[in-house]
């Protein structure tokens, strides 16, 4: 796409525009060319995301408690009928009549106040020493319908504090945290979180978006695609059509068939129009997956056509020097292709002064073709299938041939006096 020049200096800032973080095969930009107008690529360099630094919020832990024993049956007998053969067995029993035991089944954590990426969750806890713990973060806005964010199994000394749960920059707004534990045997002590710190990064600055098209649908209530980029998309607007106005809806995504799905965001798909303010999008978990799953509420009529979507992208920016012949495209989308960034000071020693003006790539209007979901395991299974019938041909077509070498020199000696 054309890159229009911004005056004052041969060094360039240049924001990427959604449609080449959604073409690009490379999570780290390494397919991004700028051209010259002879083909010439330009000197480009990476420069650090503008998210703002990392801060720290100091956050209680809410018990979530329980019932221990809640279905403790007393008075268990067996009976069974006929002579030594089992034909109705029947159990009596009531339930215990002492009052339950209250347990804590986890902590809750009121993160509505803060909004960003989470980078990890760090504990003041008691962990039993010298067993391993399984702790599990997820995340929810109604306290119903929950997302994992990460799990870290935890395996403390003498001496020694727990260490901080790696979130991988889950995206948290308006959220509620949950954080359970589990063991593979019994624990010898309790479990017990005091309170916790959330050390998130800002959020991003407002980010780039490109609408696309989802397939045709095969199923009311869920459309699935295959998203061929490497980088992830943050945000995903979803804004019914055909008959439908608003519909809760559920975003899921995974890497094959052999994975379950994991919940990725959750939310209203509001048609335009429908309320006071444009829809929103709905928050993701950051990470990027290979294929995706809007589903809508099973309550729900469900959708009677495919509805739009608009994906959001954090923005991205590179430095570039305009020392070519103008005018300069800007390209991706080749995989493999090399990594050719120079340190960002080698670029800026080029500068004219201490403000580096931002140049503007002028994409046009496009819409982003998704495609479905290919049953590749499928083709594998029929591609064997095939294979193996071609092999079992071959030699019943084989066998047949020395059965019939055999038969040609048995009459052979046989018309021999």
């Amino acid at each position: 796409m054309p890159i229009v020049i911004a005056p004052g200096s041969t060094v360039q800032r240049l924001a990427m525009p959604a449609a080449v973080l959604a073409a690009s095969r490379t999570a780290n930009l390494s397919d991004v060319r700028v051209f010259d107008a002879t083909g010439r690529p330009m000197p480009i360099a990476r420069i650090a995301s503008a998210a703002g630094l990392a801060k720290r919020y100091d956050v209680p832990a809410l018990p979530i408690l329980g019932a221990a024993d809640a279905l403790t049956v007393t008075g268990v007998s067996l009976r069974l009928d006929g002579a030594g053969t089992a034909r109705v067995a029947q159990i009596d029993g009531k339930l215990s009549g002492r009052p339950a035991e209250a347990i804590t089944l986890g902590v809750l954590l009121d993160t509505r106040a803060v909004a960003g990426r989470a980078d990890m969750l760090m504990l003041d806890a008691d962990v039993p020493r010298a067993q391993p713990v399984t702790f599990t973060v997820e995340a929810s806005a109604d306290l119903k319908d929950w997302r994992p964010l990460g799990t870290a199994v935890v395996y403390r000394t003498a001496g020694n504090a727990v260490g901080p749960l790696k979130l991988g920059g889950a995206v948290l707004d308006d959220d509620y945290l949950r954080i359970t534990w589990r063991a593979a045997s019994r624990l010898l002590s309790p479990v017990s979180i005091r309170k916790a710190a959330l050390v998130m990064h800002p959020a991003a600055a407002t980010s780039v978006s490109i609408a696309a098209s989802l397939p045709a649908l095969t199923d009311a209530h869920a459309v699935e695609f295959e998203w061929p980029s490497a980088n992830a998309f943050d945000t995903i607007q979803i804004v019914p059509t055909g008959n439908d106005m608003i519909l809760p809806v559920h975003v899921f995504g995974r890497d094959d068939r052999e994975q379950p799905w994991t919940p990725i965001g959750s939310g209203t798909a509001v048609r335009a129009g429908a309320g006071p303010t444009s829809p929103p999008g709905i928050a993701l978990d950051g990470r990027r997956y290979r294929t995706v799953r809007i589903e809508a509420d099973p309550r729900s009529p469900g959708f009677t056509a495919p509805p739009a979507i608009r994906l959001g992208f954090s923005p991205r920016a590179i430095l570039f020097l305009s020392a070519g012949k103008p005018p300069y495209i800007l390209t991706s989308g080749r995989a493999n292709a090399p990594d050719i960034y120079l340190p960002a000071e080698a670029i800026m020693s080029q500068a004219s002064g201490d403000t580096v003006p931002s140049a503007t790539a002028t994409a046009a209007q496009t819409v982003l073709r998704l495609a479905p979901v290919s049953d590749e395991a499928a083709v594998r299974r029929q591609t064997l299938l095939w294979s193996v019938l071609l092999a079992a041909t071959a030699l019943l077509a084989a066998m047949a041939w020395v059965l019939w070498r055999r038969s040609v020199a048995t009459q052979t000696g046989d018309s021999n006096p």
